[in-house]
């Protein structure tokens, strides 16, 4: 291709708040560079030295490109960057006027500008930079778009995508070097062969932006502590202990709410710029993050721009794929797709290293074959054929004396030949790390020097092919991960090139230096060392590491990356021999993936089966130490579905293990399982006495939220003894135990420890009938809900609100509520107290005089309670039957359905449910002497009941009764 030759009186001018000065290729505005690629650049000077003349397409055709190969589509292209440079638009132009069919015209008014002279050692190809930007104009101009959209408060999202060594973080670096004074947070992700670390690049980009922003970490504390978790460092370990407890039972849906305020509340001041690179190895929680962030509302100053490779996601089904596609379609994001250079392009770029050979169109051409015009082997082909002489033939010869490659691998192929023995091992072992790498993992590694091994890897960074160093390596910890590969491509194909046998080798010596560095305070991922140890053949270290990946995913709101990493882990077991070992081994990994599952996927069969499989292999590691957790969280699952028999059968195996080693969590774990089973088969006696054994237990060791028990034992247990209490008729006690429980857990303010406070305050008043209560409480629990995304509170609290409607005049409306609370719910998996739920939807139809369908509820109610051995709602239920019988003009089996009421609650040992129903049978004015004598003595055995209107109700009633 023939290159325009140089004019021999160089162009500066200025127009309008621009500045051209064609001597040094430079175009400014009010001081700034403006990015123009040389072509573009060389039409404007052809159109600014002549202003006001029209000039045609054939003579801007001859005057830059020489007429040659190129369409007049090219001088359109070229028009249109040079026009976005100049903010300049067609139809209303200020520079560059079209003349249809024609040509173009410059028509802004130029004022010449004086020419600086210049010395010889400063011409143009001397001062030109080794690496020089070229080409990306529209790209530059779609990202500065974006940024212009966020600082006017309006979110932008923007995909960056394109294949390996396109140009993506070499476009990012030269967008953010082009922002005067912009905050700008970045991170990475990194290939993770398997289920990555949450919130990855997000955690990185933090932690950088906390380190230069010493206000951040408060804000952290004020409106995210889920992510302040994240980031140790940020706090003492008294803090991080008490945020555990307050965090135990949060949902991942917490974090992303959390960010979503951060990220508000941090712009309100600036706004931001948030890199994550190489998206195509994210992990599926940063995927959600940029999923919520997009489709938030709110005004936010934000712009979120993240690069990935398009052949990976799409091969790999990667959950981006997907997101992509929707948030294109929903106009919630920006994708900029980078092509590779064409041979104009790879002329601007050799332009910055030689005009002459930038003229020379069979070297351009040669060079856009042997690379397919991707920029990073542009930059490294030219850098090699260069090297060592300033004489352009000879430079000439020496690329055409080289083999042109097939593909990418080959040009790295070749230069791997090329290196020593000590680099390319170097090389290699560093190819087994993961993304950055420190010297002194591979000074362990090799057996080398520290400091000689520092030199050799100071010399690739200088030789600008193989590394560069790290961002991360300024930041001023001591435990920095100083080098990386210039790109990942280079990494995979040398690890792909190093030989089997060799890899293996070396993935056990990077995991063991990785342990020994770990042992030394550096912080290593378990995720990281169990990929090296699972390539390195070592199956037993590799699942030690899943586990303690999972439990650390686990804890940091991440269950998916936990079912994601167990899964994984249980594949792998396959290759263990069967033994102790394994078992022991499999009861973590199984145990770990119900808890993930009940926390991402509810009660189902996914959580039963992980937590049944850990449950049958107990029998053989007795002591395991995971067993109090695997016992409670099944019992507890079970107990949810509805599977009484079974979680009676766990509490069982619990209570046996306890007493066989004194292990008071082990009995803790037991009596409450028991304790909530036998509530909900309605026998008040025995619930009563393992609730009471709990406490006693609970109360002593002062046990609050933990790896067992999501919320605090004892407000979890004062609020199940109250509920017996009401039952026994002890009104007085019970709202005793609410109080003590209500207190504690507002001191300890904890979230799920207060939802389950509220919940069970709200069944209390619910069979008090308190219907402005139960309302207040329903709206406090939507409240706590919503704030802190707890998951397990979503149905409950609106069905309790559904209920408080009907009563208070609304029974369509309370329905419906309370229906679909229920189907969700049951959709679930969760069937335990759903008798009870039944029972307030048959309520709500009734007191909307719709008697079928209230009808229809209570027999869907009352199937379930005798499917379950549900009987704790029982008397309620029969009570409502006789209350539909009554408005069906049924007397006689309305006092049936009341006297199995009275059966009922007497049975269960429930005498303040025995007094609700003798008094509405001795209502109905045929109630027999006894049973109004029965009546009468529940009146004098409950005095903690006096001043309640059933007690009222029944004096009353018993007054009418006495002869006069």
């Amino acid at each position: 291709m023939v290159r325009a030759p140089c004019h021999p009186n160089p162009l500066r001018i200025r127009f309008v708040g621009f500045e051209l000065d064609e001597a040094n290729a430079r175009l400014s505005s009010n001081g700034e560079a403006v990015a123009l690629a040389p072509t573009p650049f060389t039409l404007l000077c052809v159109l600014a030295r002549q202003p006001g003349l029209l000039l045609s397409k054939d003579a801007l055709l001859d005057a830059v490109w020489g007429h040659r190969f190129v369409s007049e589509s090219v001088l359109k292209t070229a028009i249109s960057d040079l026009r976005t440079a100049l903010g300049d638009t067609p139809r209303q132009p200020r520079f560059i006027e079209t003349v249809s069919r024609r040509g173009y015209r410059f028509i802004a008014t130029p004022s010449p500008t004086p020419l600086t002279p210049m010395s010889p050692s400063r011409a143009p190809e001397a001062d030109a930079q080794p690496t020089p930007f070229v080409g990306r104009v529209a790209s530059l101009s779609r990202l500065q778009r974006a940024w212009d959209q966020a600082q006017g408060g309006q979110r932008a999202v923007l995909w960056l995508a394109g294949e390996p060594g396109i140009g993506k973080t070499t476009l990012i670096e030269h967008f953010i070097a082009g922002l005067d004074g912009v905050t700008c947070a970045r991170g990475h992700c990194v290939e993770h062969f398997g289920t990555g670390e949450p919130y990855l690049p997000v955690l990185e980009a933090i932690a950088g932006l906390c380190r230069v922003d010493p206000a951040l970490p408060t804000l952290l504390r004020a409106v995210a502590p889920t992510w302040l978790f994240q980031l140790p460092w940020l706090s003492s370990a008294q803090e991080r202990d008490a945020l555990r407890h307050e965090l135990a039972g949060v949902g991942p849906e917490r974090m992303l709410r959390e960010m979503g305020e951060l990220l508000e509340r941090y712009t309100e001041q600036r706004p931001l710029l948030l890199v994550t690179e190489d998206l195509h190895w994210s992990d599926r929680a940063t995927i959600q993050l940029i999923d919520y962030i997009a489709r938030r509302r709110g005004r936010i100053r934000l712009m979120w721009l993240a690069s990935f490779r398009v052949a990976e996601v799409v091969a790999l089904d990667h959950p981006l794929s997907s997101l992509r596609h929707e948030l294109r379609l929903q106009r919630l994001c920006e994708e900029v797709v980078l092509d590779p250079f064409s041979e104009t392009e790879i002329a601007d770029y050799v332009a910055g290293r030689s005009l002459s050979l930038a003229r020379d169109e069979a070297f351009v051409r040669a060079l856009h074959d042997r690379t397919d015009g991707v920029p990073l082997f542009v930059s490294s082909l030219l850098s090699e054929v260069m090297e060592g002489s300033a004489d352009d033939a000879t430079v000439e010869a020496r690329l055409a004396n080289q083999a042109v490659p097939e593909n990418l691998a080959a040009i790295i192929d070749h230069y791997i030949a090329k290196l020593a023995g000590e680099e390319r091992d170097l090389l290699s072992a560093a190819a087994i790390c993961r993304g950055d790498f420190r010297v002194e993992t591979l000074a362990l590694v090799l057996e080398r020097d520290l400091a000689s091994l520092a030199h050799a890897c100071e010399a690739l960074v200088r030789g600008r092919m193989w590394l560069t160093r790290s961002r991360s390596a300024d930041s001023g910890d001591a435990s920095a991960l100083p080098y990386a590969f210039r790109h990942a491509l280079l990494r995979q194909v040398l690890y792909d090139r190093t030989p089997l046998s060799l890899r293996v080798q070396l993935h056990r010596q990077v995991g063991v230096a990785l342990e020994r560095e770990r042992s030394l305070g550096v912080p290593v991922a378990a995720s990281e060392l169990a990929m090296h140890f699972e390539r390195a053949r070592q199956p037993m270290t590799a699942l030690r590491y899943y586990a303690e990946a999972a439990e650390t995913a686990l804890s940091h709101f991440s269950p998916a990356s936990t079912l994601g990493l167990t899964q994984q882990a249980l594949i792998l077991l396959r290759q263990v021999p069967a033994g102790a070992e394994r078992d022991a081994l499999e009861i973590t990994l199984a145990t770990l993936q119900g808890v993930a599952a009940f926390q991402t996927l509810g009660v189902g069969h996914e959580a039963a089966d992980a937590f049944g499989r850990a449950y049958s292999l107990l029998a053989g590691v007795p002591e395991h130490p995971m067993r109090g957790r695997l016992l409670h969280g099944f019992g507890y699952l079970l107990s949810l579905r509805g599977d009484y028999a079974q979680a009676l059968a766990v509490a069982a195996r619990a209570e046996a293990l306890s007493s066989g080693s004194d292990d008071p969590l082990l009995m803790l774990a037991a009596c409450v399982v028991y304790g909530e089973v036998f509530h909900l088969q309605g026998d008040t006696q025995a619930a009563r006495g393992w609730i009471e054994r709990a406490l006693a237990i609970a109360g002593p060791l002062d046990i609050r939220a933990s790896e067992i028990f999501a919320a605090d034992a004892q407000v979890t247990l004062l609020g199940m003894l109250a509920l017996e209490l009401l039952r026994s008729g002890s009104l007085v006690q019970a709202r005793s135990c609410l109080q003590r429980a209500r207190a504690r857990a507002q001191a300890l303010r904890q979230p799920m420890t207060s939802l389950v406070a509220a919940w069970q305050e709200v069944l209390i008043e619910v069979r008090m009938d308190n219907t402005l209560r139960v309302a207040a409480l329903a709206d406090a629990m939507r409240a706590l809900v919503d704030e802190h995304s707890l998951a397990l509170g979503h149905a409950p609290c609106r069905w309790w609100r559904g209920w408080a409607d009907a009563r208070n005049g609304s029974p369509g409306d309370g329905y419906r509520r309370i229906r679909a609370a229920f189907e969700e719910h049951a959709g679930l998996g969760m069937r335990s107290g759903t008798s009870e739920v039944l029972g307030y939807a048959a309520e709500a139809m009734l007191l909307a005089g719709d008697c079928d369908t209230a009808k229809a509820e209570l027999e869907e109610a009352l199937r379930v309670a005798d499917e379950l051995g549900e009987r704790v709602y029982l008397p309620q239920l029969f009570l409502l039957d006789a209350a539909i019988a009554r408005a069906q003009g049924c007397p006689y089996a309305s006092g049936v359905a009341v006297r199995r009421s009275v059966g009922e609650a007497r049975a269960q040992g429930a005498p303040w449910l025995e007094l609700l129903a003798l008094v509405e049978l001795c209502a109905q004015c045929d109630a027999t002497d006894k049973e109004r004598q029965a009546l009468a003595t529940l009146v004098e055995q409950l005095p903690e009941a006096e001043g309640t209107e059933p007690m009222k109700r029944a004096r009353l009633l018993l007054q009418v009764a006495v002869p006069a």
